[in-house]
């Protein structure tokens, strides 16, 4: 009987093989259909029967509740969003008085951007009806899951960050995705 020796590497250690990964274990599409289904919900559930906007209407003013006042470029670096989109989005907002624009007075050629009070109240009434939500899809984890959660989130964040910088560098700064303000 032949018998071939184990492998040096225990299953859990074994790196994936890029020449044949599937695509239904991509990584990213994986997570993106956990997010679309995820912020389904939210949409459907929580943000549509209290507020018109969207969700990504919404994420922007929880980005400014979050940050206070800040820029258009500040928002799309936090948001990973492309500064067009964010333009688009905000826009809205500042129609309905949510959003507050005033002139940088250290940059005039950039606006800063606030929420307003009736905007706070409609982005706190929302996150009001979210919160029991997010709360259960924690609750389905146990705190070890939700603590190694939040560890493979930063391991896979910081990986991310390494794999562009070296894509970038390889092609050339100019090569970057997301433009710089």
């Amino acid at each position: 009987m032949n018998r071939t020796s184990p492998p040096s590497h225990s299953a859990a250690q074994q790196e994936v093989c890029s020449q044949t990964l599937p695509l239904n274990e991509f990584l990213t599409f994986k997570i993106v259909a956990l997010a679309n289904a995820l912020q389904t919900q939210v949409t459907r559930h929580y943000i549509a029967p209290v507020t018109p906007v969207g969700l990504t209407e919404w994420r922007l003013m929880g980005l400014l509740h979050q940050h206070g006042e800040t820029h258009a470029g500040a928002l799309a670096r936090i948001s990973l969003m492309d500064k067009a989109q964010i333009s688009r989005s905000l826009q809205p907002l500042i129609d309905r008085q949510w959003v507050l624009r005033r002139v940088d007075p250290q940059h005039g050629r950039r606006h800063l951007l606030s929420l307003s009070e009736q905007g706070l109240a409609n982005f706190n009434q929302v996150l009001e009806q979210a919160r029991p939500f997010q709360a259960a899809l924690l609750n389905a984890l146990s705190a070890e899951e939700r603590a190694a959660l939040d560890q493979i989130m930063g391991k896979l964040v910081r990986a991310a960050a390494v794999i562009d910088a070296e894509a970038t560098r390889r092609r050339g700064p100019d090569s970057a995705a997301v433009p710089a303000e």
